[in-house]
This record gives structure tokens, C-alpha cells and sequence, in this order.
């Protein structure tokens, strides 16, 4: 499926689904291939970091209000296919920590979270136009020139040429935009392995589980129920499993699902959607070229177990768009743009052995995965301890024994301090001293995609004046202050200002009301007077100790 999402001429070119719907900011219109709105129904699983992103993006209410929990998987024995074996819960119920909200992974249709996705994008004002699709581009040097076709509603054809600053491919592992790149995949088929996907209209099964028959190591089939009625997802695959002779048709449909089940009483109506699929497990070297960036299936494609794929794409998009915002304004450095091969790659490199572990686990036990990965808070599915503490572009001064590397990921069972290149995490008890408003947020709250929010650890004026001052040389709108004062600071709340005569030169004065911020933040451990430089996706990109480590961040990913 090749979709085309286009911001503004002058800008950039997105093309691709998900992924490509998934940046902080589009200025723009989105186009995609299709003539109508996507009907597949996959159904996504959407992990802890990636609810994260959503969140930061504004869209998860309305994720989490379409979204169910993860299912109850209703296992059939075999032969006969209608006796229970065993039901069971895909992945547990954890309960969130201050540091780690979104704990709960949830389900939704790739078609539905789509849909949500361009309602967000029209209050931007931007819509959707369907009938669009990459023709071609040509990389100048200083701007892209793409070409664009565009169908009429009677079959007609026109051509369109579009100059934008950048070109981003979220095309798919077979889209434009690699190939034209010259970019090839690195990496491996799954070999002796078949499997099926498709979206068909059945009846008699129920609608409160998935429903499952065998096992992948000959043959399984997954048939699961979706919010559309009697709309299932159908999953299948097996090293035995023979698709010679299907056929996405009803009645080749209803004879192949009652050889692998023994259930002849579920009736195929319709074939809405259907893909016969051999995993592949790839990745290219270089996720850009030029002016043209890769992200998701169109830079590393995953075996479809736990979901990964959709979720590594969001993260690819979500790094990427805020190094483009800052080059579109041309202050981001060339080690900042280079930088998104530099800190994607190695966690791609990481997520496809993950992947490749559980499509191993799930060929003998599918959809038992979780209960054999340690921690259940701390699944490495959920993407939390992945981390880009070796990339050129982070900085921790002084330096900790943790923070090079180039793993990409912490033991999930590790509990450790933050550290520069980790994912910032959230903490409770934040009242905001200042606006009048006295509810209790979380730092999450002040973490926005469209700039840097440094978070100033300290009660000290000279302290805060020497942070607030570096800052204050940063261009506009790149980065926000919040001033975090410990919980033994005493404040009057109708007073701020005279108690702190120079509070008025941050943006946002905070108080951590419960100390959550200053445990979960490692303060003491960074001798307090400490300043964490959050990045527009949510990472960690400084902890400094004064303002000169404050300028040396922000030289690393600025221009001069």
C-alpha cells in the first residue's frame, strides 16, 4: 500500500502510511496512492513508548477511547477444532508507576488509528487528499523536486511538480523511495515459513476473544474479532501450512479455514483484504541520502510478531521531524541530521533480533511471549529501556560510566539512574507556581514536540540565573525553562515572585510537590544544581552541571 503525505512546497515530502502520519508537525496537506480510505484492519498493538509519543502528540485520548486491552485468546484442540484448551491473556495487566504511565499496551485497527490520525491532522488544517502518488524526485542539493501524479475520479491522469526542502520515504519495504535510492535491505527471510492475512466478514465465532487453532511449527490460524461487527482480522502461518490454492475468494476462504480449524459451520461472506506473506527480517545501513530520509517499513521491515514493526516506525518518525523542523529554520547542524542514522540504526539493528526472538517463541507457543521475558512492567516490547546514550549529539558533563555504548537497549530487569540519551521520564506531584493554577500535573505536561523543555534542578538563584542565562542565547522557541524546585523549598503561592525575585526569568516555576521528580531524576546522585535538556521526542538529549555544558548541547545540534 503506497501512500504520499506532502506538507507545504519548500518543506517536505512525506510518503507513507502510519509512519508518515505520525510527525509532531505538519504545516501541510497529506496525500496518499489510494483512491478511498484504507479497509485493512491489522490489528496494532500499541506499546508503552509509543502511547508516550501519542501522548506528547495530543491524539492518545482519542487512541485510547477506540482502543481495547490487550485480548483473551480462546485456544481450540485439535482435531475437531470446537473443545477449549486453554484461554488465556496475550500480555498482562501491569500497573503504572510514577515514572512509567502507560504500562498498558492497547489494540486498535490500523484503519481506525489512521482515521483518528487525519481527524487531528484537519484541525491543523490539513486534509487528506486521496488519488496521490510519487511518480519520481530528483535531489538538487539545496531542495527536492518530486513529482506527483494525481488520479481523477474517471481514471484520468496529471502530473504535478513539487519543490520541498527535504524528502522523507515511509513508503513501505516496497516503495519508491528506497529503490530509487539505491538503497538496498540487509538482512534475511524467515525461511520455511507461510503465512496469510486478510480481512473477511464470517460468522460463527464470538466477539469476545481471538480464536485460535495449532501452532505455527505446522500450521495455526488466528481468526480475531474487530469494532466493525462481523469483520474478523484473519492471521495464519505454518512451516506445513500449504496456500497453493487459496484464493482471497469466500469459498476458497471457508474450505482452507475448515481444513485448519474442523469448523465448518464458519461462514465466509466476504473477502475484504488478502496477503499471502513470508516474514522478512531487513534493514538498510543508511536510513538518508542527501536530503532524503527513510522511516519504518520503508528502512527496516520486522516479522509481524508483537506488533514491532508499526511501533519502530512511529519512534523513526518521531526522531526524525523535529531534526527537520530545526533544518527547515536552518539551525540544525550537519552532526544533528546525520545523527538520526547514527541513533535509529542501532535500535532497529536491536528490535529486529527481538523480533526475530519472538517469532521463534511464537511458533511453538503463540501469543505466550510476555510470560517468558522477565519483568512484566518492564517487557522489552514496550521500548522503554531503549536509548541513544553513544550518539554524537548527546551530551552528559561530567560523563557517567553509562553513558556511552552503542547497545541501544538497558537490561529490562536494570533499574538505574537517568542517564543523557535515555528516554525522559515522567514524574507526579508538578504544581506549576505561577498561572494560578493550582492542580498537580506531571512533567509529561511540560514536554512538547515543537521544542527542547529544560528542566532546572535547583533551589540556588545563582544556580538557576547561570542556567536561565545560556538559555536565553538559544534561538526563539527552540527551548523552554522549567524551574524545578525541590519539595522543602518553601513558597508562599501568592507570593512567588517577591520570594524568588528572578523565578520571573523561566518559563514555566515548578514545584515537585511529592519529590518524585528529584528520586526519579537521579538528582543527588548528579550532586544536585542540575540541568536535564529534554528533545522534542522525549529523549534525554543533556545533563549539565552549569551553563557552559548548557552551550555545549545546544552547539552540538545548532549551526553557528
Amino acid at each position: 500500500m503506497h501512500r504520499l503525505h506532502r506538507f507545504l512546497s519548500r518543506r517536505s515530502c512525506w510518503t507513507g502510511g502510519g509512519t508518515g502520519a505520525s510527525p509532531e508537525w505538519s504545516p501541510s496537506s497529506y496525500h496518499r496512492q489510494r483512491t478511498d480510505i484504507s479497509h485493512r484492519s491489522t490489528r496494532i498493538r500499541y506499546y508503552a513508548r509509543t502511547l508516550e509519543i501519542y501522548n506528547s502528540l495530543g491524539v492518545l485520548p482519542d487512541i485510547m477511547a477506540a482502543s481495547a486491552p490487550p485480548p483473551l485468546i480462546c485456544d481450540y484442540k485439535l482435531p475437531g477444532g470446537t473443545e477449549i484448551a486453554e484461554v488465556y491473556h496475550i500480555l498482562p495487566h501491569n500497573r503504572p508507576t510514577p515514572d512509567r504511565p502507560h504500562l498498558n499496551p492497547c489494540t486498535l485497527s490500523q484503519n481506525l488509528n489512521e482515521a483518528i490520525l487525519r481527524s487531528h491532522l484537519s484541525r491543523y488544517g490539513t486534509q487528506v487528499e486521496l488519488g496521490t502518488e510519487l511518480h519520481g524526485f530528483e535531489d538538487k542539493g539545496d531542495h527536492i523536486v518530486a513529482s506527483i501524479v494525481k488520479k481523477g475520479p474517471d481514471g484520468s491522469e496529471h502530473t504535478e511538480y513539487y519543490n520541498a526542502s527535504y524528502l522523507v520515504g515511509a513508503d513501505g519495504a516496497k516503495g519508491i523511495v528506497r529503490k530509487r535510492l539505491g538503497m538496498t535491505f540487509d538482512g534475511e527471510a524467515y525461511d520455511g515459513l507461510n503465512m496469510v492475512f486478510s480481512d473477511i466478514r464470517i460468522r460463527g465465532l464470538d466477539h469476545r476473544h481471538w480464536h485460535k487453532w495449532g501452532e505455527m511449527t505446522e500450521a495455526m490460524i488466528l481468526l480475531r474479532y474487530t469494532e466493525e461487527g462481523d469483520r474478523f482480522w484473519l492471521l495464519a502461518g505454518g512451516k506445513a501450512m500449504d496456500t497453493t490454492n487459496l484464493r482471497g475468494e469466500p469459498e476458497s476462504m471457508k474450505q482452507w479455514i475448515a481444513a485448519l480449524t474442523g469448523r465448518h459451520d464458519i461462514e465466509v461472506m466476504e473477502v475484504l483484504t488478502f496477503t499471502n506473506y513470508k516474514p522478512q527480517m531487513r534493514m538498510v545501513k543508511d536510513f538518508s541520502k542527501g536530503r532524503v530520509y527513510l522511516a519504518g517499513d520503508a528502512a527496516h521491515v520486522h516479522s509481524p510478531a508483537a506488533a514491532q514493526g508499526m511501533n519502530n516506525g512511529i519512534s523513526d518518525a518521531f526522531n526524525l521531524a523535529w531534526r527537520l523542523a530545526l533544518a527547515y529554520r536552518s539551525l540544525a547542524s550537519t552532526d544533528l541530521m546525520s545523527s538520526y542514522t547514527q541513533e535509529r540504526a542501532p535500535i532497529i539493528k536491536t528490535m529486529l533480533h527481538r523480533t526475530t526472538a519472538l517469532m521463534n517463541e511464537n511458533s511453538t507457543t503463540f501469543g505466550k511471549f510476555a510470560s517468558k521475558m522477565g519483568r512484566q512492567d518492564r517487557l522489552p516490547v514496550f521500548q522503554l529501556d531503549l536509548h541513544y546514550r553513544w550518539s554524537p549529539v548527546v551530551l552528559e558533563d561530567p560523563p557517567s560510566s553509562k553513558a556511552a555504548g552503542s547497545g541501544g537497549h538497558s537490561a529490562p530487569d536494570d533499574v538505574e539512574p537517568v542517564h543523557a540519551g535515555n528516554r525522559a521520564p515522567d514524574a507526579p506531584g508538578i504544581v506549576e507556581l505561577r498561572n494560578g493554577d493550582n492542580s498537580v500535573k506531571t512533567l509529561f505536561h511540560y514536554f512538547k514536540p515543537t521544542h527542547h523543555t529544560a528542566l532546572i534542578f535547583t533551589s540556588s538563584k545563582v544556580a538557576a540565573i547561570a542556567f536561565v542565562s545560556a538559555l536565553e542565547r538559544i534561538p526563539a522557541d527552540v527551548v523552554r525553562s522549567a524551574l524545578v524546585l525541590p519539595r522543602t523549598a518553601s513558597v508562599r503561592m501568592d507570593n512567588v515572585d517577591s520570594e524568588f525575585d528572578w523565578i520571573s526569568k523561566v518559563d514555566y516555576p515548578l514545584k515537585d510537590c511529592e519529590g518524585q521528580a528529584y528520586d526519579i531524576y537521579s538528582v543527588a546522585l548528579y550532586g544536585g544544581d542540575v540541568a536535564v535538556i529534554v528533545r522534542p521526542d522525549g529523549m534525554i538529549g543533556a545533563i549539565v552541571k552549569d551553563g557552559e555544558g548548557v552551550a555545549k548541547y545546544f552547539q552540538r545540534i545548532l549551526t553557528a
